[in-house]
């Protein structure tokens, strides 16, 4: 039995950095889901399978809004119900795993799995190994910005426990990467504590430090010719983005708009007039629909619409904010309220580091990416939001 459990919680780790695994015979089978439905048949022989009230009442509330916006709005039913069990499977897995084994237990594997892949990634990037391009680092994961993303909050953990090699390791492998979200990420992992008088007085003078020496480069960086690869991504996006600011109010771009501030301005610019015209949403996977309705309003750069790459993240927004504004609408702002109270709270307490590293995660996952359940979403989100050491089931 002991063997099993080890078994199901290093699989059930493992499959959070899994979103690369995957193969195609008619649609995409990913290892992530084979892990999570094997392992459940597993673990729901010899636990009790439960779903907490709060997590079902919003499951609940999820499906009637879908349904009744679908109805309102005559948009295919069939996005929705994809929406639905992805999250629904997910949660309730996560819930279950994390409630059975407690949160130190799993998310010290967690930590240890993301050293290692930390560790394995250096030398992929250097020999070109499920590279994303040679220039940024991306580890086993898909993408730049995932891998940054996912290694926020062990970062955060080593850096209160006092772990500076491994911090050292997950920081430059987040600095490769050369993703802006692991840069903002890094930043408020710094910013965050000096809040607290204690920490400001101890660790104000690095903090300065180091936000003065980066506004000092991106001076310095700023009026240099821009190179896709070559130049500092940040910089990079800081200039193009300033520069395209208005397209988010008139959705006109400049003919030479970069394609990821492109993706998020005209993304930003489709999710405010959602928002504007439905203001209590439109139902859970129906961004991609609204998305064609707004679309002709949009006036993008014709190197992007030759490319084909004009209608970019047409069905995940390119952030998760964005997204649920349009699917959700006056909903999504009252969950981003509590967020924000619930962040409070756990910030306010010394003793929480472990819920409080989720928040770094969460907080890029907002501003970044759109999905609803990549695999390790849930994961963190029901560590940050719930405390799970008052009933422990599993010692």
């Amino acid at each position: 039995m002991r063997l099993l459990n080890k078994s199901i919680v290093f699989s059930s780790i493992f499959a959070l950095f899994s979103e690369a695994f995957y193969f195609h015979y008619g649609i995409d089978i990913k290892l992530y889901y084979l892990i999570l439905i094997s392992n459940f048949f597993l673990f729901s022989y010899y636990n009790k399978v439960t779903i907490h009230k709060n997590l079902l009442i919003m499951i609940g509330f999820l499906t009637i809004h879908g349904v009744i916006s679908y109805v309102w709005l005559h948009h295919p039913i069939k996005s929705l119900i994809a929406q639905l069990a992805g999250i629904s499977i997910s949660s309730i897995y996560y819930y279950n795993f994390i409630k059975n084994y407690s949160v130190k237990k799993v998310f010290d594997v967690y930590l240890n799995v993301s050293f290692f892949i930390a560790l394995i990634a250096i030398p992929m990037f250097y020999l070109q190994i499920n590279s994303f391009s040679e220039y940024r680092l991306n580890g086993i994961l898909t993408e730049p910005a995932h891998y940054a993303a996912i290694m926020l909050p062990a970062a955060y953990v080593f850096f209160r426990d006092k772990k500076y090699w491994k911090l050292t390791v997950i920081v430059i492998t987040i600095f490769l990467s050369k993703s802006s979200i692991g840069y903002i990420g890094l930043a408020l992992i710094l910013i965050l504590p000096l809040l607290k008088t204690k920490y400001f007085l101890k660790y104000a003078w690095i903090a300065l430090l180091i936000i003065g020496s980066s506004a000092y480069y991106i001076s310095t960086q700023w009026n240099k010719p821009i190179d896709e690869n070559k130049s500092n991504v940040l910089v990079r996006r800081l200039k193009e983005t300033n520069k395209s600011l208005s397209a988010i109010y008139t959705g006109k771009f400049e003919t030479n708009t970069n394609l990821s501030t492109y993706a998020f301005l005209s993304n930003g610019f489709i999710s405010k007039n959602i928002f504007i015209d439905k203001p209590l949403g439109t139902g859970l996977g129906s961004y991609q629909y609204e998305y064609d309705l707004y679309y002709p309003l949009i006036k993008p750069p014709p190197y992007l619409v030759q490319l084909k790459q004009s209608k970019i993240n047409r069905t995940d927004a390119n952030s998760l904010f964005l997204r649920m504004l349009a699917d959700l609408g006056v909903f999504a702002v009252l969950i981003f309220m509590y967020f924000t109270y619930r962040s409070y709270k756990l910030f306010s307490s010394e003793k929480k580091i472990i819920q409080q590293s989720t928040f770094f995660y969460l907080t890029v996952k907002l501003i970044r990416e759109g999905h609803y359940f990549p695999p390790e979403f849930y994961f963190f989100l029901l560590i940050f939001l719930k405390d799970f050491d008052e009933d422990i089931t599993y010692s």
